[in-house]
């Protein structure tokens, strides 16, 4: 993809030097620089001028570290107070995620729908991750919709920029909480805290790795017994160093129930007691009966109905429901009643394995494979348009280069055949254009302007005075260097006169012997009894280049019908007369 990406920088800034350079005048180019600097300047003071409010700024700041701190500032604004649609659309924002982190649930999700609003034009690309998360969170806490909850959460990973730690530590770790909850399969909460875990360590939030570190343990209980222990030790490191009582009694009785599963009753034991003087001598429910468990398994009928009742049976939970069955069971086999003990494994078996958890195992997995398949399937046809507009630059690159080296080709065609005019007038004598002025004085004046002005300019030229980089002495010489138009009548009458008269009728003897030429054949002819070389007509009648005249000569000959060449005809009849 990077090199695709600097292929198609390359192609563009190729493109657009090349137009700069073929197209663009200087003068137009210098018009383009001050535009676009006074373009810069404008932006610059319109970005000054629009400024987030302070009070949002120290709300942001106090999220993570005193979100009751951060809730009471944003509480005490009056939206109303708020100026422009940044500060209103952050404020939404914030108020939101102060919500979450005091766990306030939301009744609405007005006020996050105007962040995203807002946002969804990449105002702000971390903001508007924001906004997609929360908007998750929105249907996980308060709509209770656990599949449009990962729908939101998921676009907000997917927006995230990839240095966008903290964004994308709480998008994982969400996604896992919401896998953990409803048993999803795939082993997807696993991978999500894995993730999370990573994003938090980059952040040194020891808080929510500590977090983190938990229940990837828990989830490790099964599957890899030596690594959950570690990881419940590492939990119980951070929650000591960090004087977090309540996670470090959630760690330890982690591990507890670590030890119950490998079936170190002793060890889950004493690790329940010691969990015990941490909690004040108030458990949840669940741990009473891990506590009660462990002493069945280690025959110890009297204390594990001791703490067996210690338990609120109409507080408990789903989960805790599951921890009843395993208890009651163990306990109904320590005491020798095998026929209750059954019915509480088949409780337990037929809890544990419900239709209801199978199905939002399905709906909640199914639901990432199909969106991550989408975003693939969308990522793929943009870098397949990314190609075609690659192919596309490259084609137009390659059609305007071909046009650019054409043109290039063809101005120093047209530059070659000018040096070829100029060096051939540099090598021809003045004698003949002034014998030809000397004459002219008794004829018409415009014929005589206008061939006077045509002789100037080829001793100019023949004197070398016409310089292309002397743009204003070109201009000039260019000037009078402009064609004689077949349809100056005066001009070309004059010289038709001037013609009989010094070479006794010559034009009237081409005229009548030759009536099939056309009135610029005869033009043309003129000027070649007046003594003009090749150079000089293509000047004075705006040929390309010389050849140009030589194949004009070769049609008129053809015209007239003459076996020898047009020189030497128009050679003959002067020198005739």
């Amino acid at each position: 993809m990077q090199i695709i990406c600097l292929l198609l920088f390359f192609v563009i800034t190729l493109h657009v030097i090349l137009t700069v350079l073929f197209t663009i005048y200087v003068f137009a180019m210098r018009r383009l620089l001050y535009i676009s600097s006074l373009l810069i300047v404008l932006g610059a003071v319109m970005s000054c001028n629009r400024s987030v409010d302070k009070r949002l700024v120290l709300a942001d700041t106090l999220m993570w570290t005193r979100p009751d701190s951060s809730l009471a500032i944003l509480e005490k604004i009056n939206r109303d107070s708020l100026q422009g649609e940044e500060n209103l659309a952050y404020h939404a924002l914030l108020l939101t995620q102060a919500n979450f982190r005091c766990n306030i649930p939301l009744t609405s999700d007005s006020l996050i729908n105007s962040a995203l609003d807002y946002y969804s034009d990449n105002h702000n690309r971390e903001h508007y991750t924001r906004s997609l998360l929360y908007k998750g969170g929105y249907y996980e806490f308060s709509a209770n919709q656990p599949v449009e909850a990962i729908k939101w959460f998921k676009q907000a990973e997917d927006n995230a920029d990839s240095t966008d730690y903290r964004n994308l530590a709480q998008i994982n770790m969400r996604l896992a909480m919401l896998y953990f909850k409803h048993y999803a399969s795939n082993n997807l909460d696993l991978e999500k805290f894995k993730k999370s875990l990573y994003y938090y360590e980059k952040l040194h939030d020891k808080r929510m790795s500590l977090l983190a570190t938990m229940y990837i343990a828990s989830l490790y209980r099964i599957t890899r017994k030596d690594t959950a222990e570690l990881l419940y030790d590492k939990a119980q490191a951070l929650a000591i160093e960090l004087k977090d009582s309540s996670q470090l009694y959630q760690s330890i009785t982690g591990k507890a129930l670590l030890y119950l599963v490998d079936s170190s009753y002793t060890d889950a034991k004493n690790c329940m007691l010691q969990a015990l003087s941490l909690s004040n001598g108030k458990m949840e429910n669940s741990h009473y009966f891990i506590l009660s468990e462990a002493y069945s398994k280690l025959g110890l009928v009297d204390s594990s109905e001791f703490y067996f009742n210690k338990v609120d049976l109409n507080s408990c939970n789903s989960y805790d429901s599951v921890m009843f069955y395993r208890a009651r069971k163990e306990l109904a086999i320590a005491k020798g009643d095998f026929a209750n003990a059954t019915k509480y494994e088949n409780n337990y078996l037929n809890l544990t394995d419900s239709l209801e958890h199978n199905k939002e195992k399905y709906e909640l997995s199914k639901f990432e494979s199909d969106f991550d398949n989408e975003r693939i399937a969308s990522k793929a046809k943009k870098v397949n348009s990314l190609n075609k507009t690659i192919y596309f630059l490259i084609a137009s690159f390659l059609v305007f280069a071909l046009v650019a080296t054409a043109f290039f080709i063809i101005s120093r065609k047209k530059r070659k055949n000018q040096q070829q005019v100029i060096d051939e007038l540099k090598e021809e004598s003045f004698v003949n254009y002034e014998e030809l002025r000397n004459n002219l004085a008794d004829f018409d004046n415009h014929f005589s302007k206008t061939m006077n002005e045509k002789l100037k300019s080829l001793e100019e030229i023949m004197t070398g005075a016409y310089n292309p980089k002397q743009d204003s002495k070109s201009n000039e010489v260019e000037h009078n260097m402009s064609p004689i138009a077949d349809d100056d009548t005066k001009f070309w009458e004059g010289l038709y006169s001037y013609i009989n008269i010094k070479y006794n009728g010559a034009m009237d003897k081409i005229a009548n012997d030759f009536p099939q030429l056309s009135a610029s054949d005869l033009n043309f002819i003129k000027l070649m009894c007046c003594g003009f070389s090749d150079a000089a007509i293509a000047v004075c009648r705006n040929y390309r280049n010389v050849a140009s005249v030589r194949s004009r000569k070769n049609k008129i000959k053809e015209k007239m019908g003459i076996k020898e060449t047009l020189a030497d005809y128009v050679k003959n009849i002067i020198c005739d007369k």
